[in-house]
């Protein structure tokens, strides 16, 4: 609460786009794999358990529903379509994982900036307030 829920978030998924795009894109070995999956557990679960709350931040209590569900929608979309993606990434890479690294590096990194602007149209540059 002292650092706020936007900004942890932000921090939270900047750091899984880091983790994924510097340590799983070039490992190779099985220490750097069990690295990344311990790391990229702790950042990640912050996607999932603060999703809910941003919207409670931001939401009048008659809109809290509409917009929980509308944010699960997209959540579903993505969990859905990023299974087949990941499956056309990994068959065009010869069964690698260069491909599919990359799109989730770059798809982590596009979901941080979105919460970035969404931080500044609630708040504007001001760090400490939401």
């Amino acid at each position: 609460d002292r650092v706020g829920r936007f900004n942890v978030m932000i921090i939270t998924t900047g750091f899984s786009a880091i983790v994924v795009l510097a340590l799983w894109l070039p490992s190779s070995g099985n220490i750097p794999i069990i690295i990344f999956c311990v790391l990229y557990g702790f950042s990640s679960g912050a996607f999932v358990s603060m999703g809910p709350s941003l919207i409670a931040q931001i939401s009048p209590i008659r809109e809290m529903g509409t917009r929980t569900g509308t944010f699960f929608l997209f959540v579903a979309i993505g969990g859905l379509t990023g299974n087949p993606i990941g499956g056309a990434l990994i068959e065009s890479d010869n069964g690698g994982f260069h491909h599919l690294q990359i799109f989730c590096g770059v798809t982590m990194a596009a979901g941080t900036l979105v919460y970035v602007a969404d931080r500044w149209v609630q708040v504007g540059f001001k760090p400490k307030v939401i």
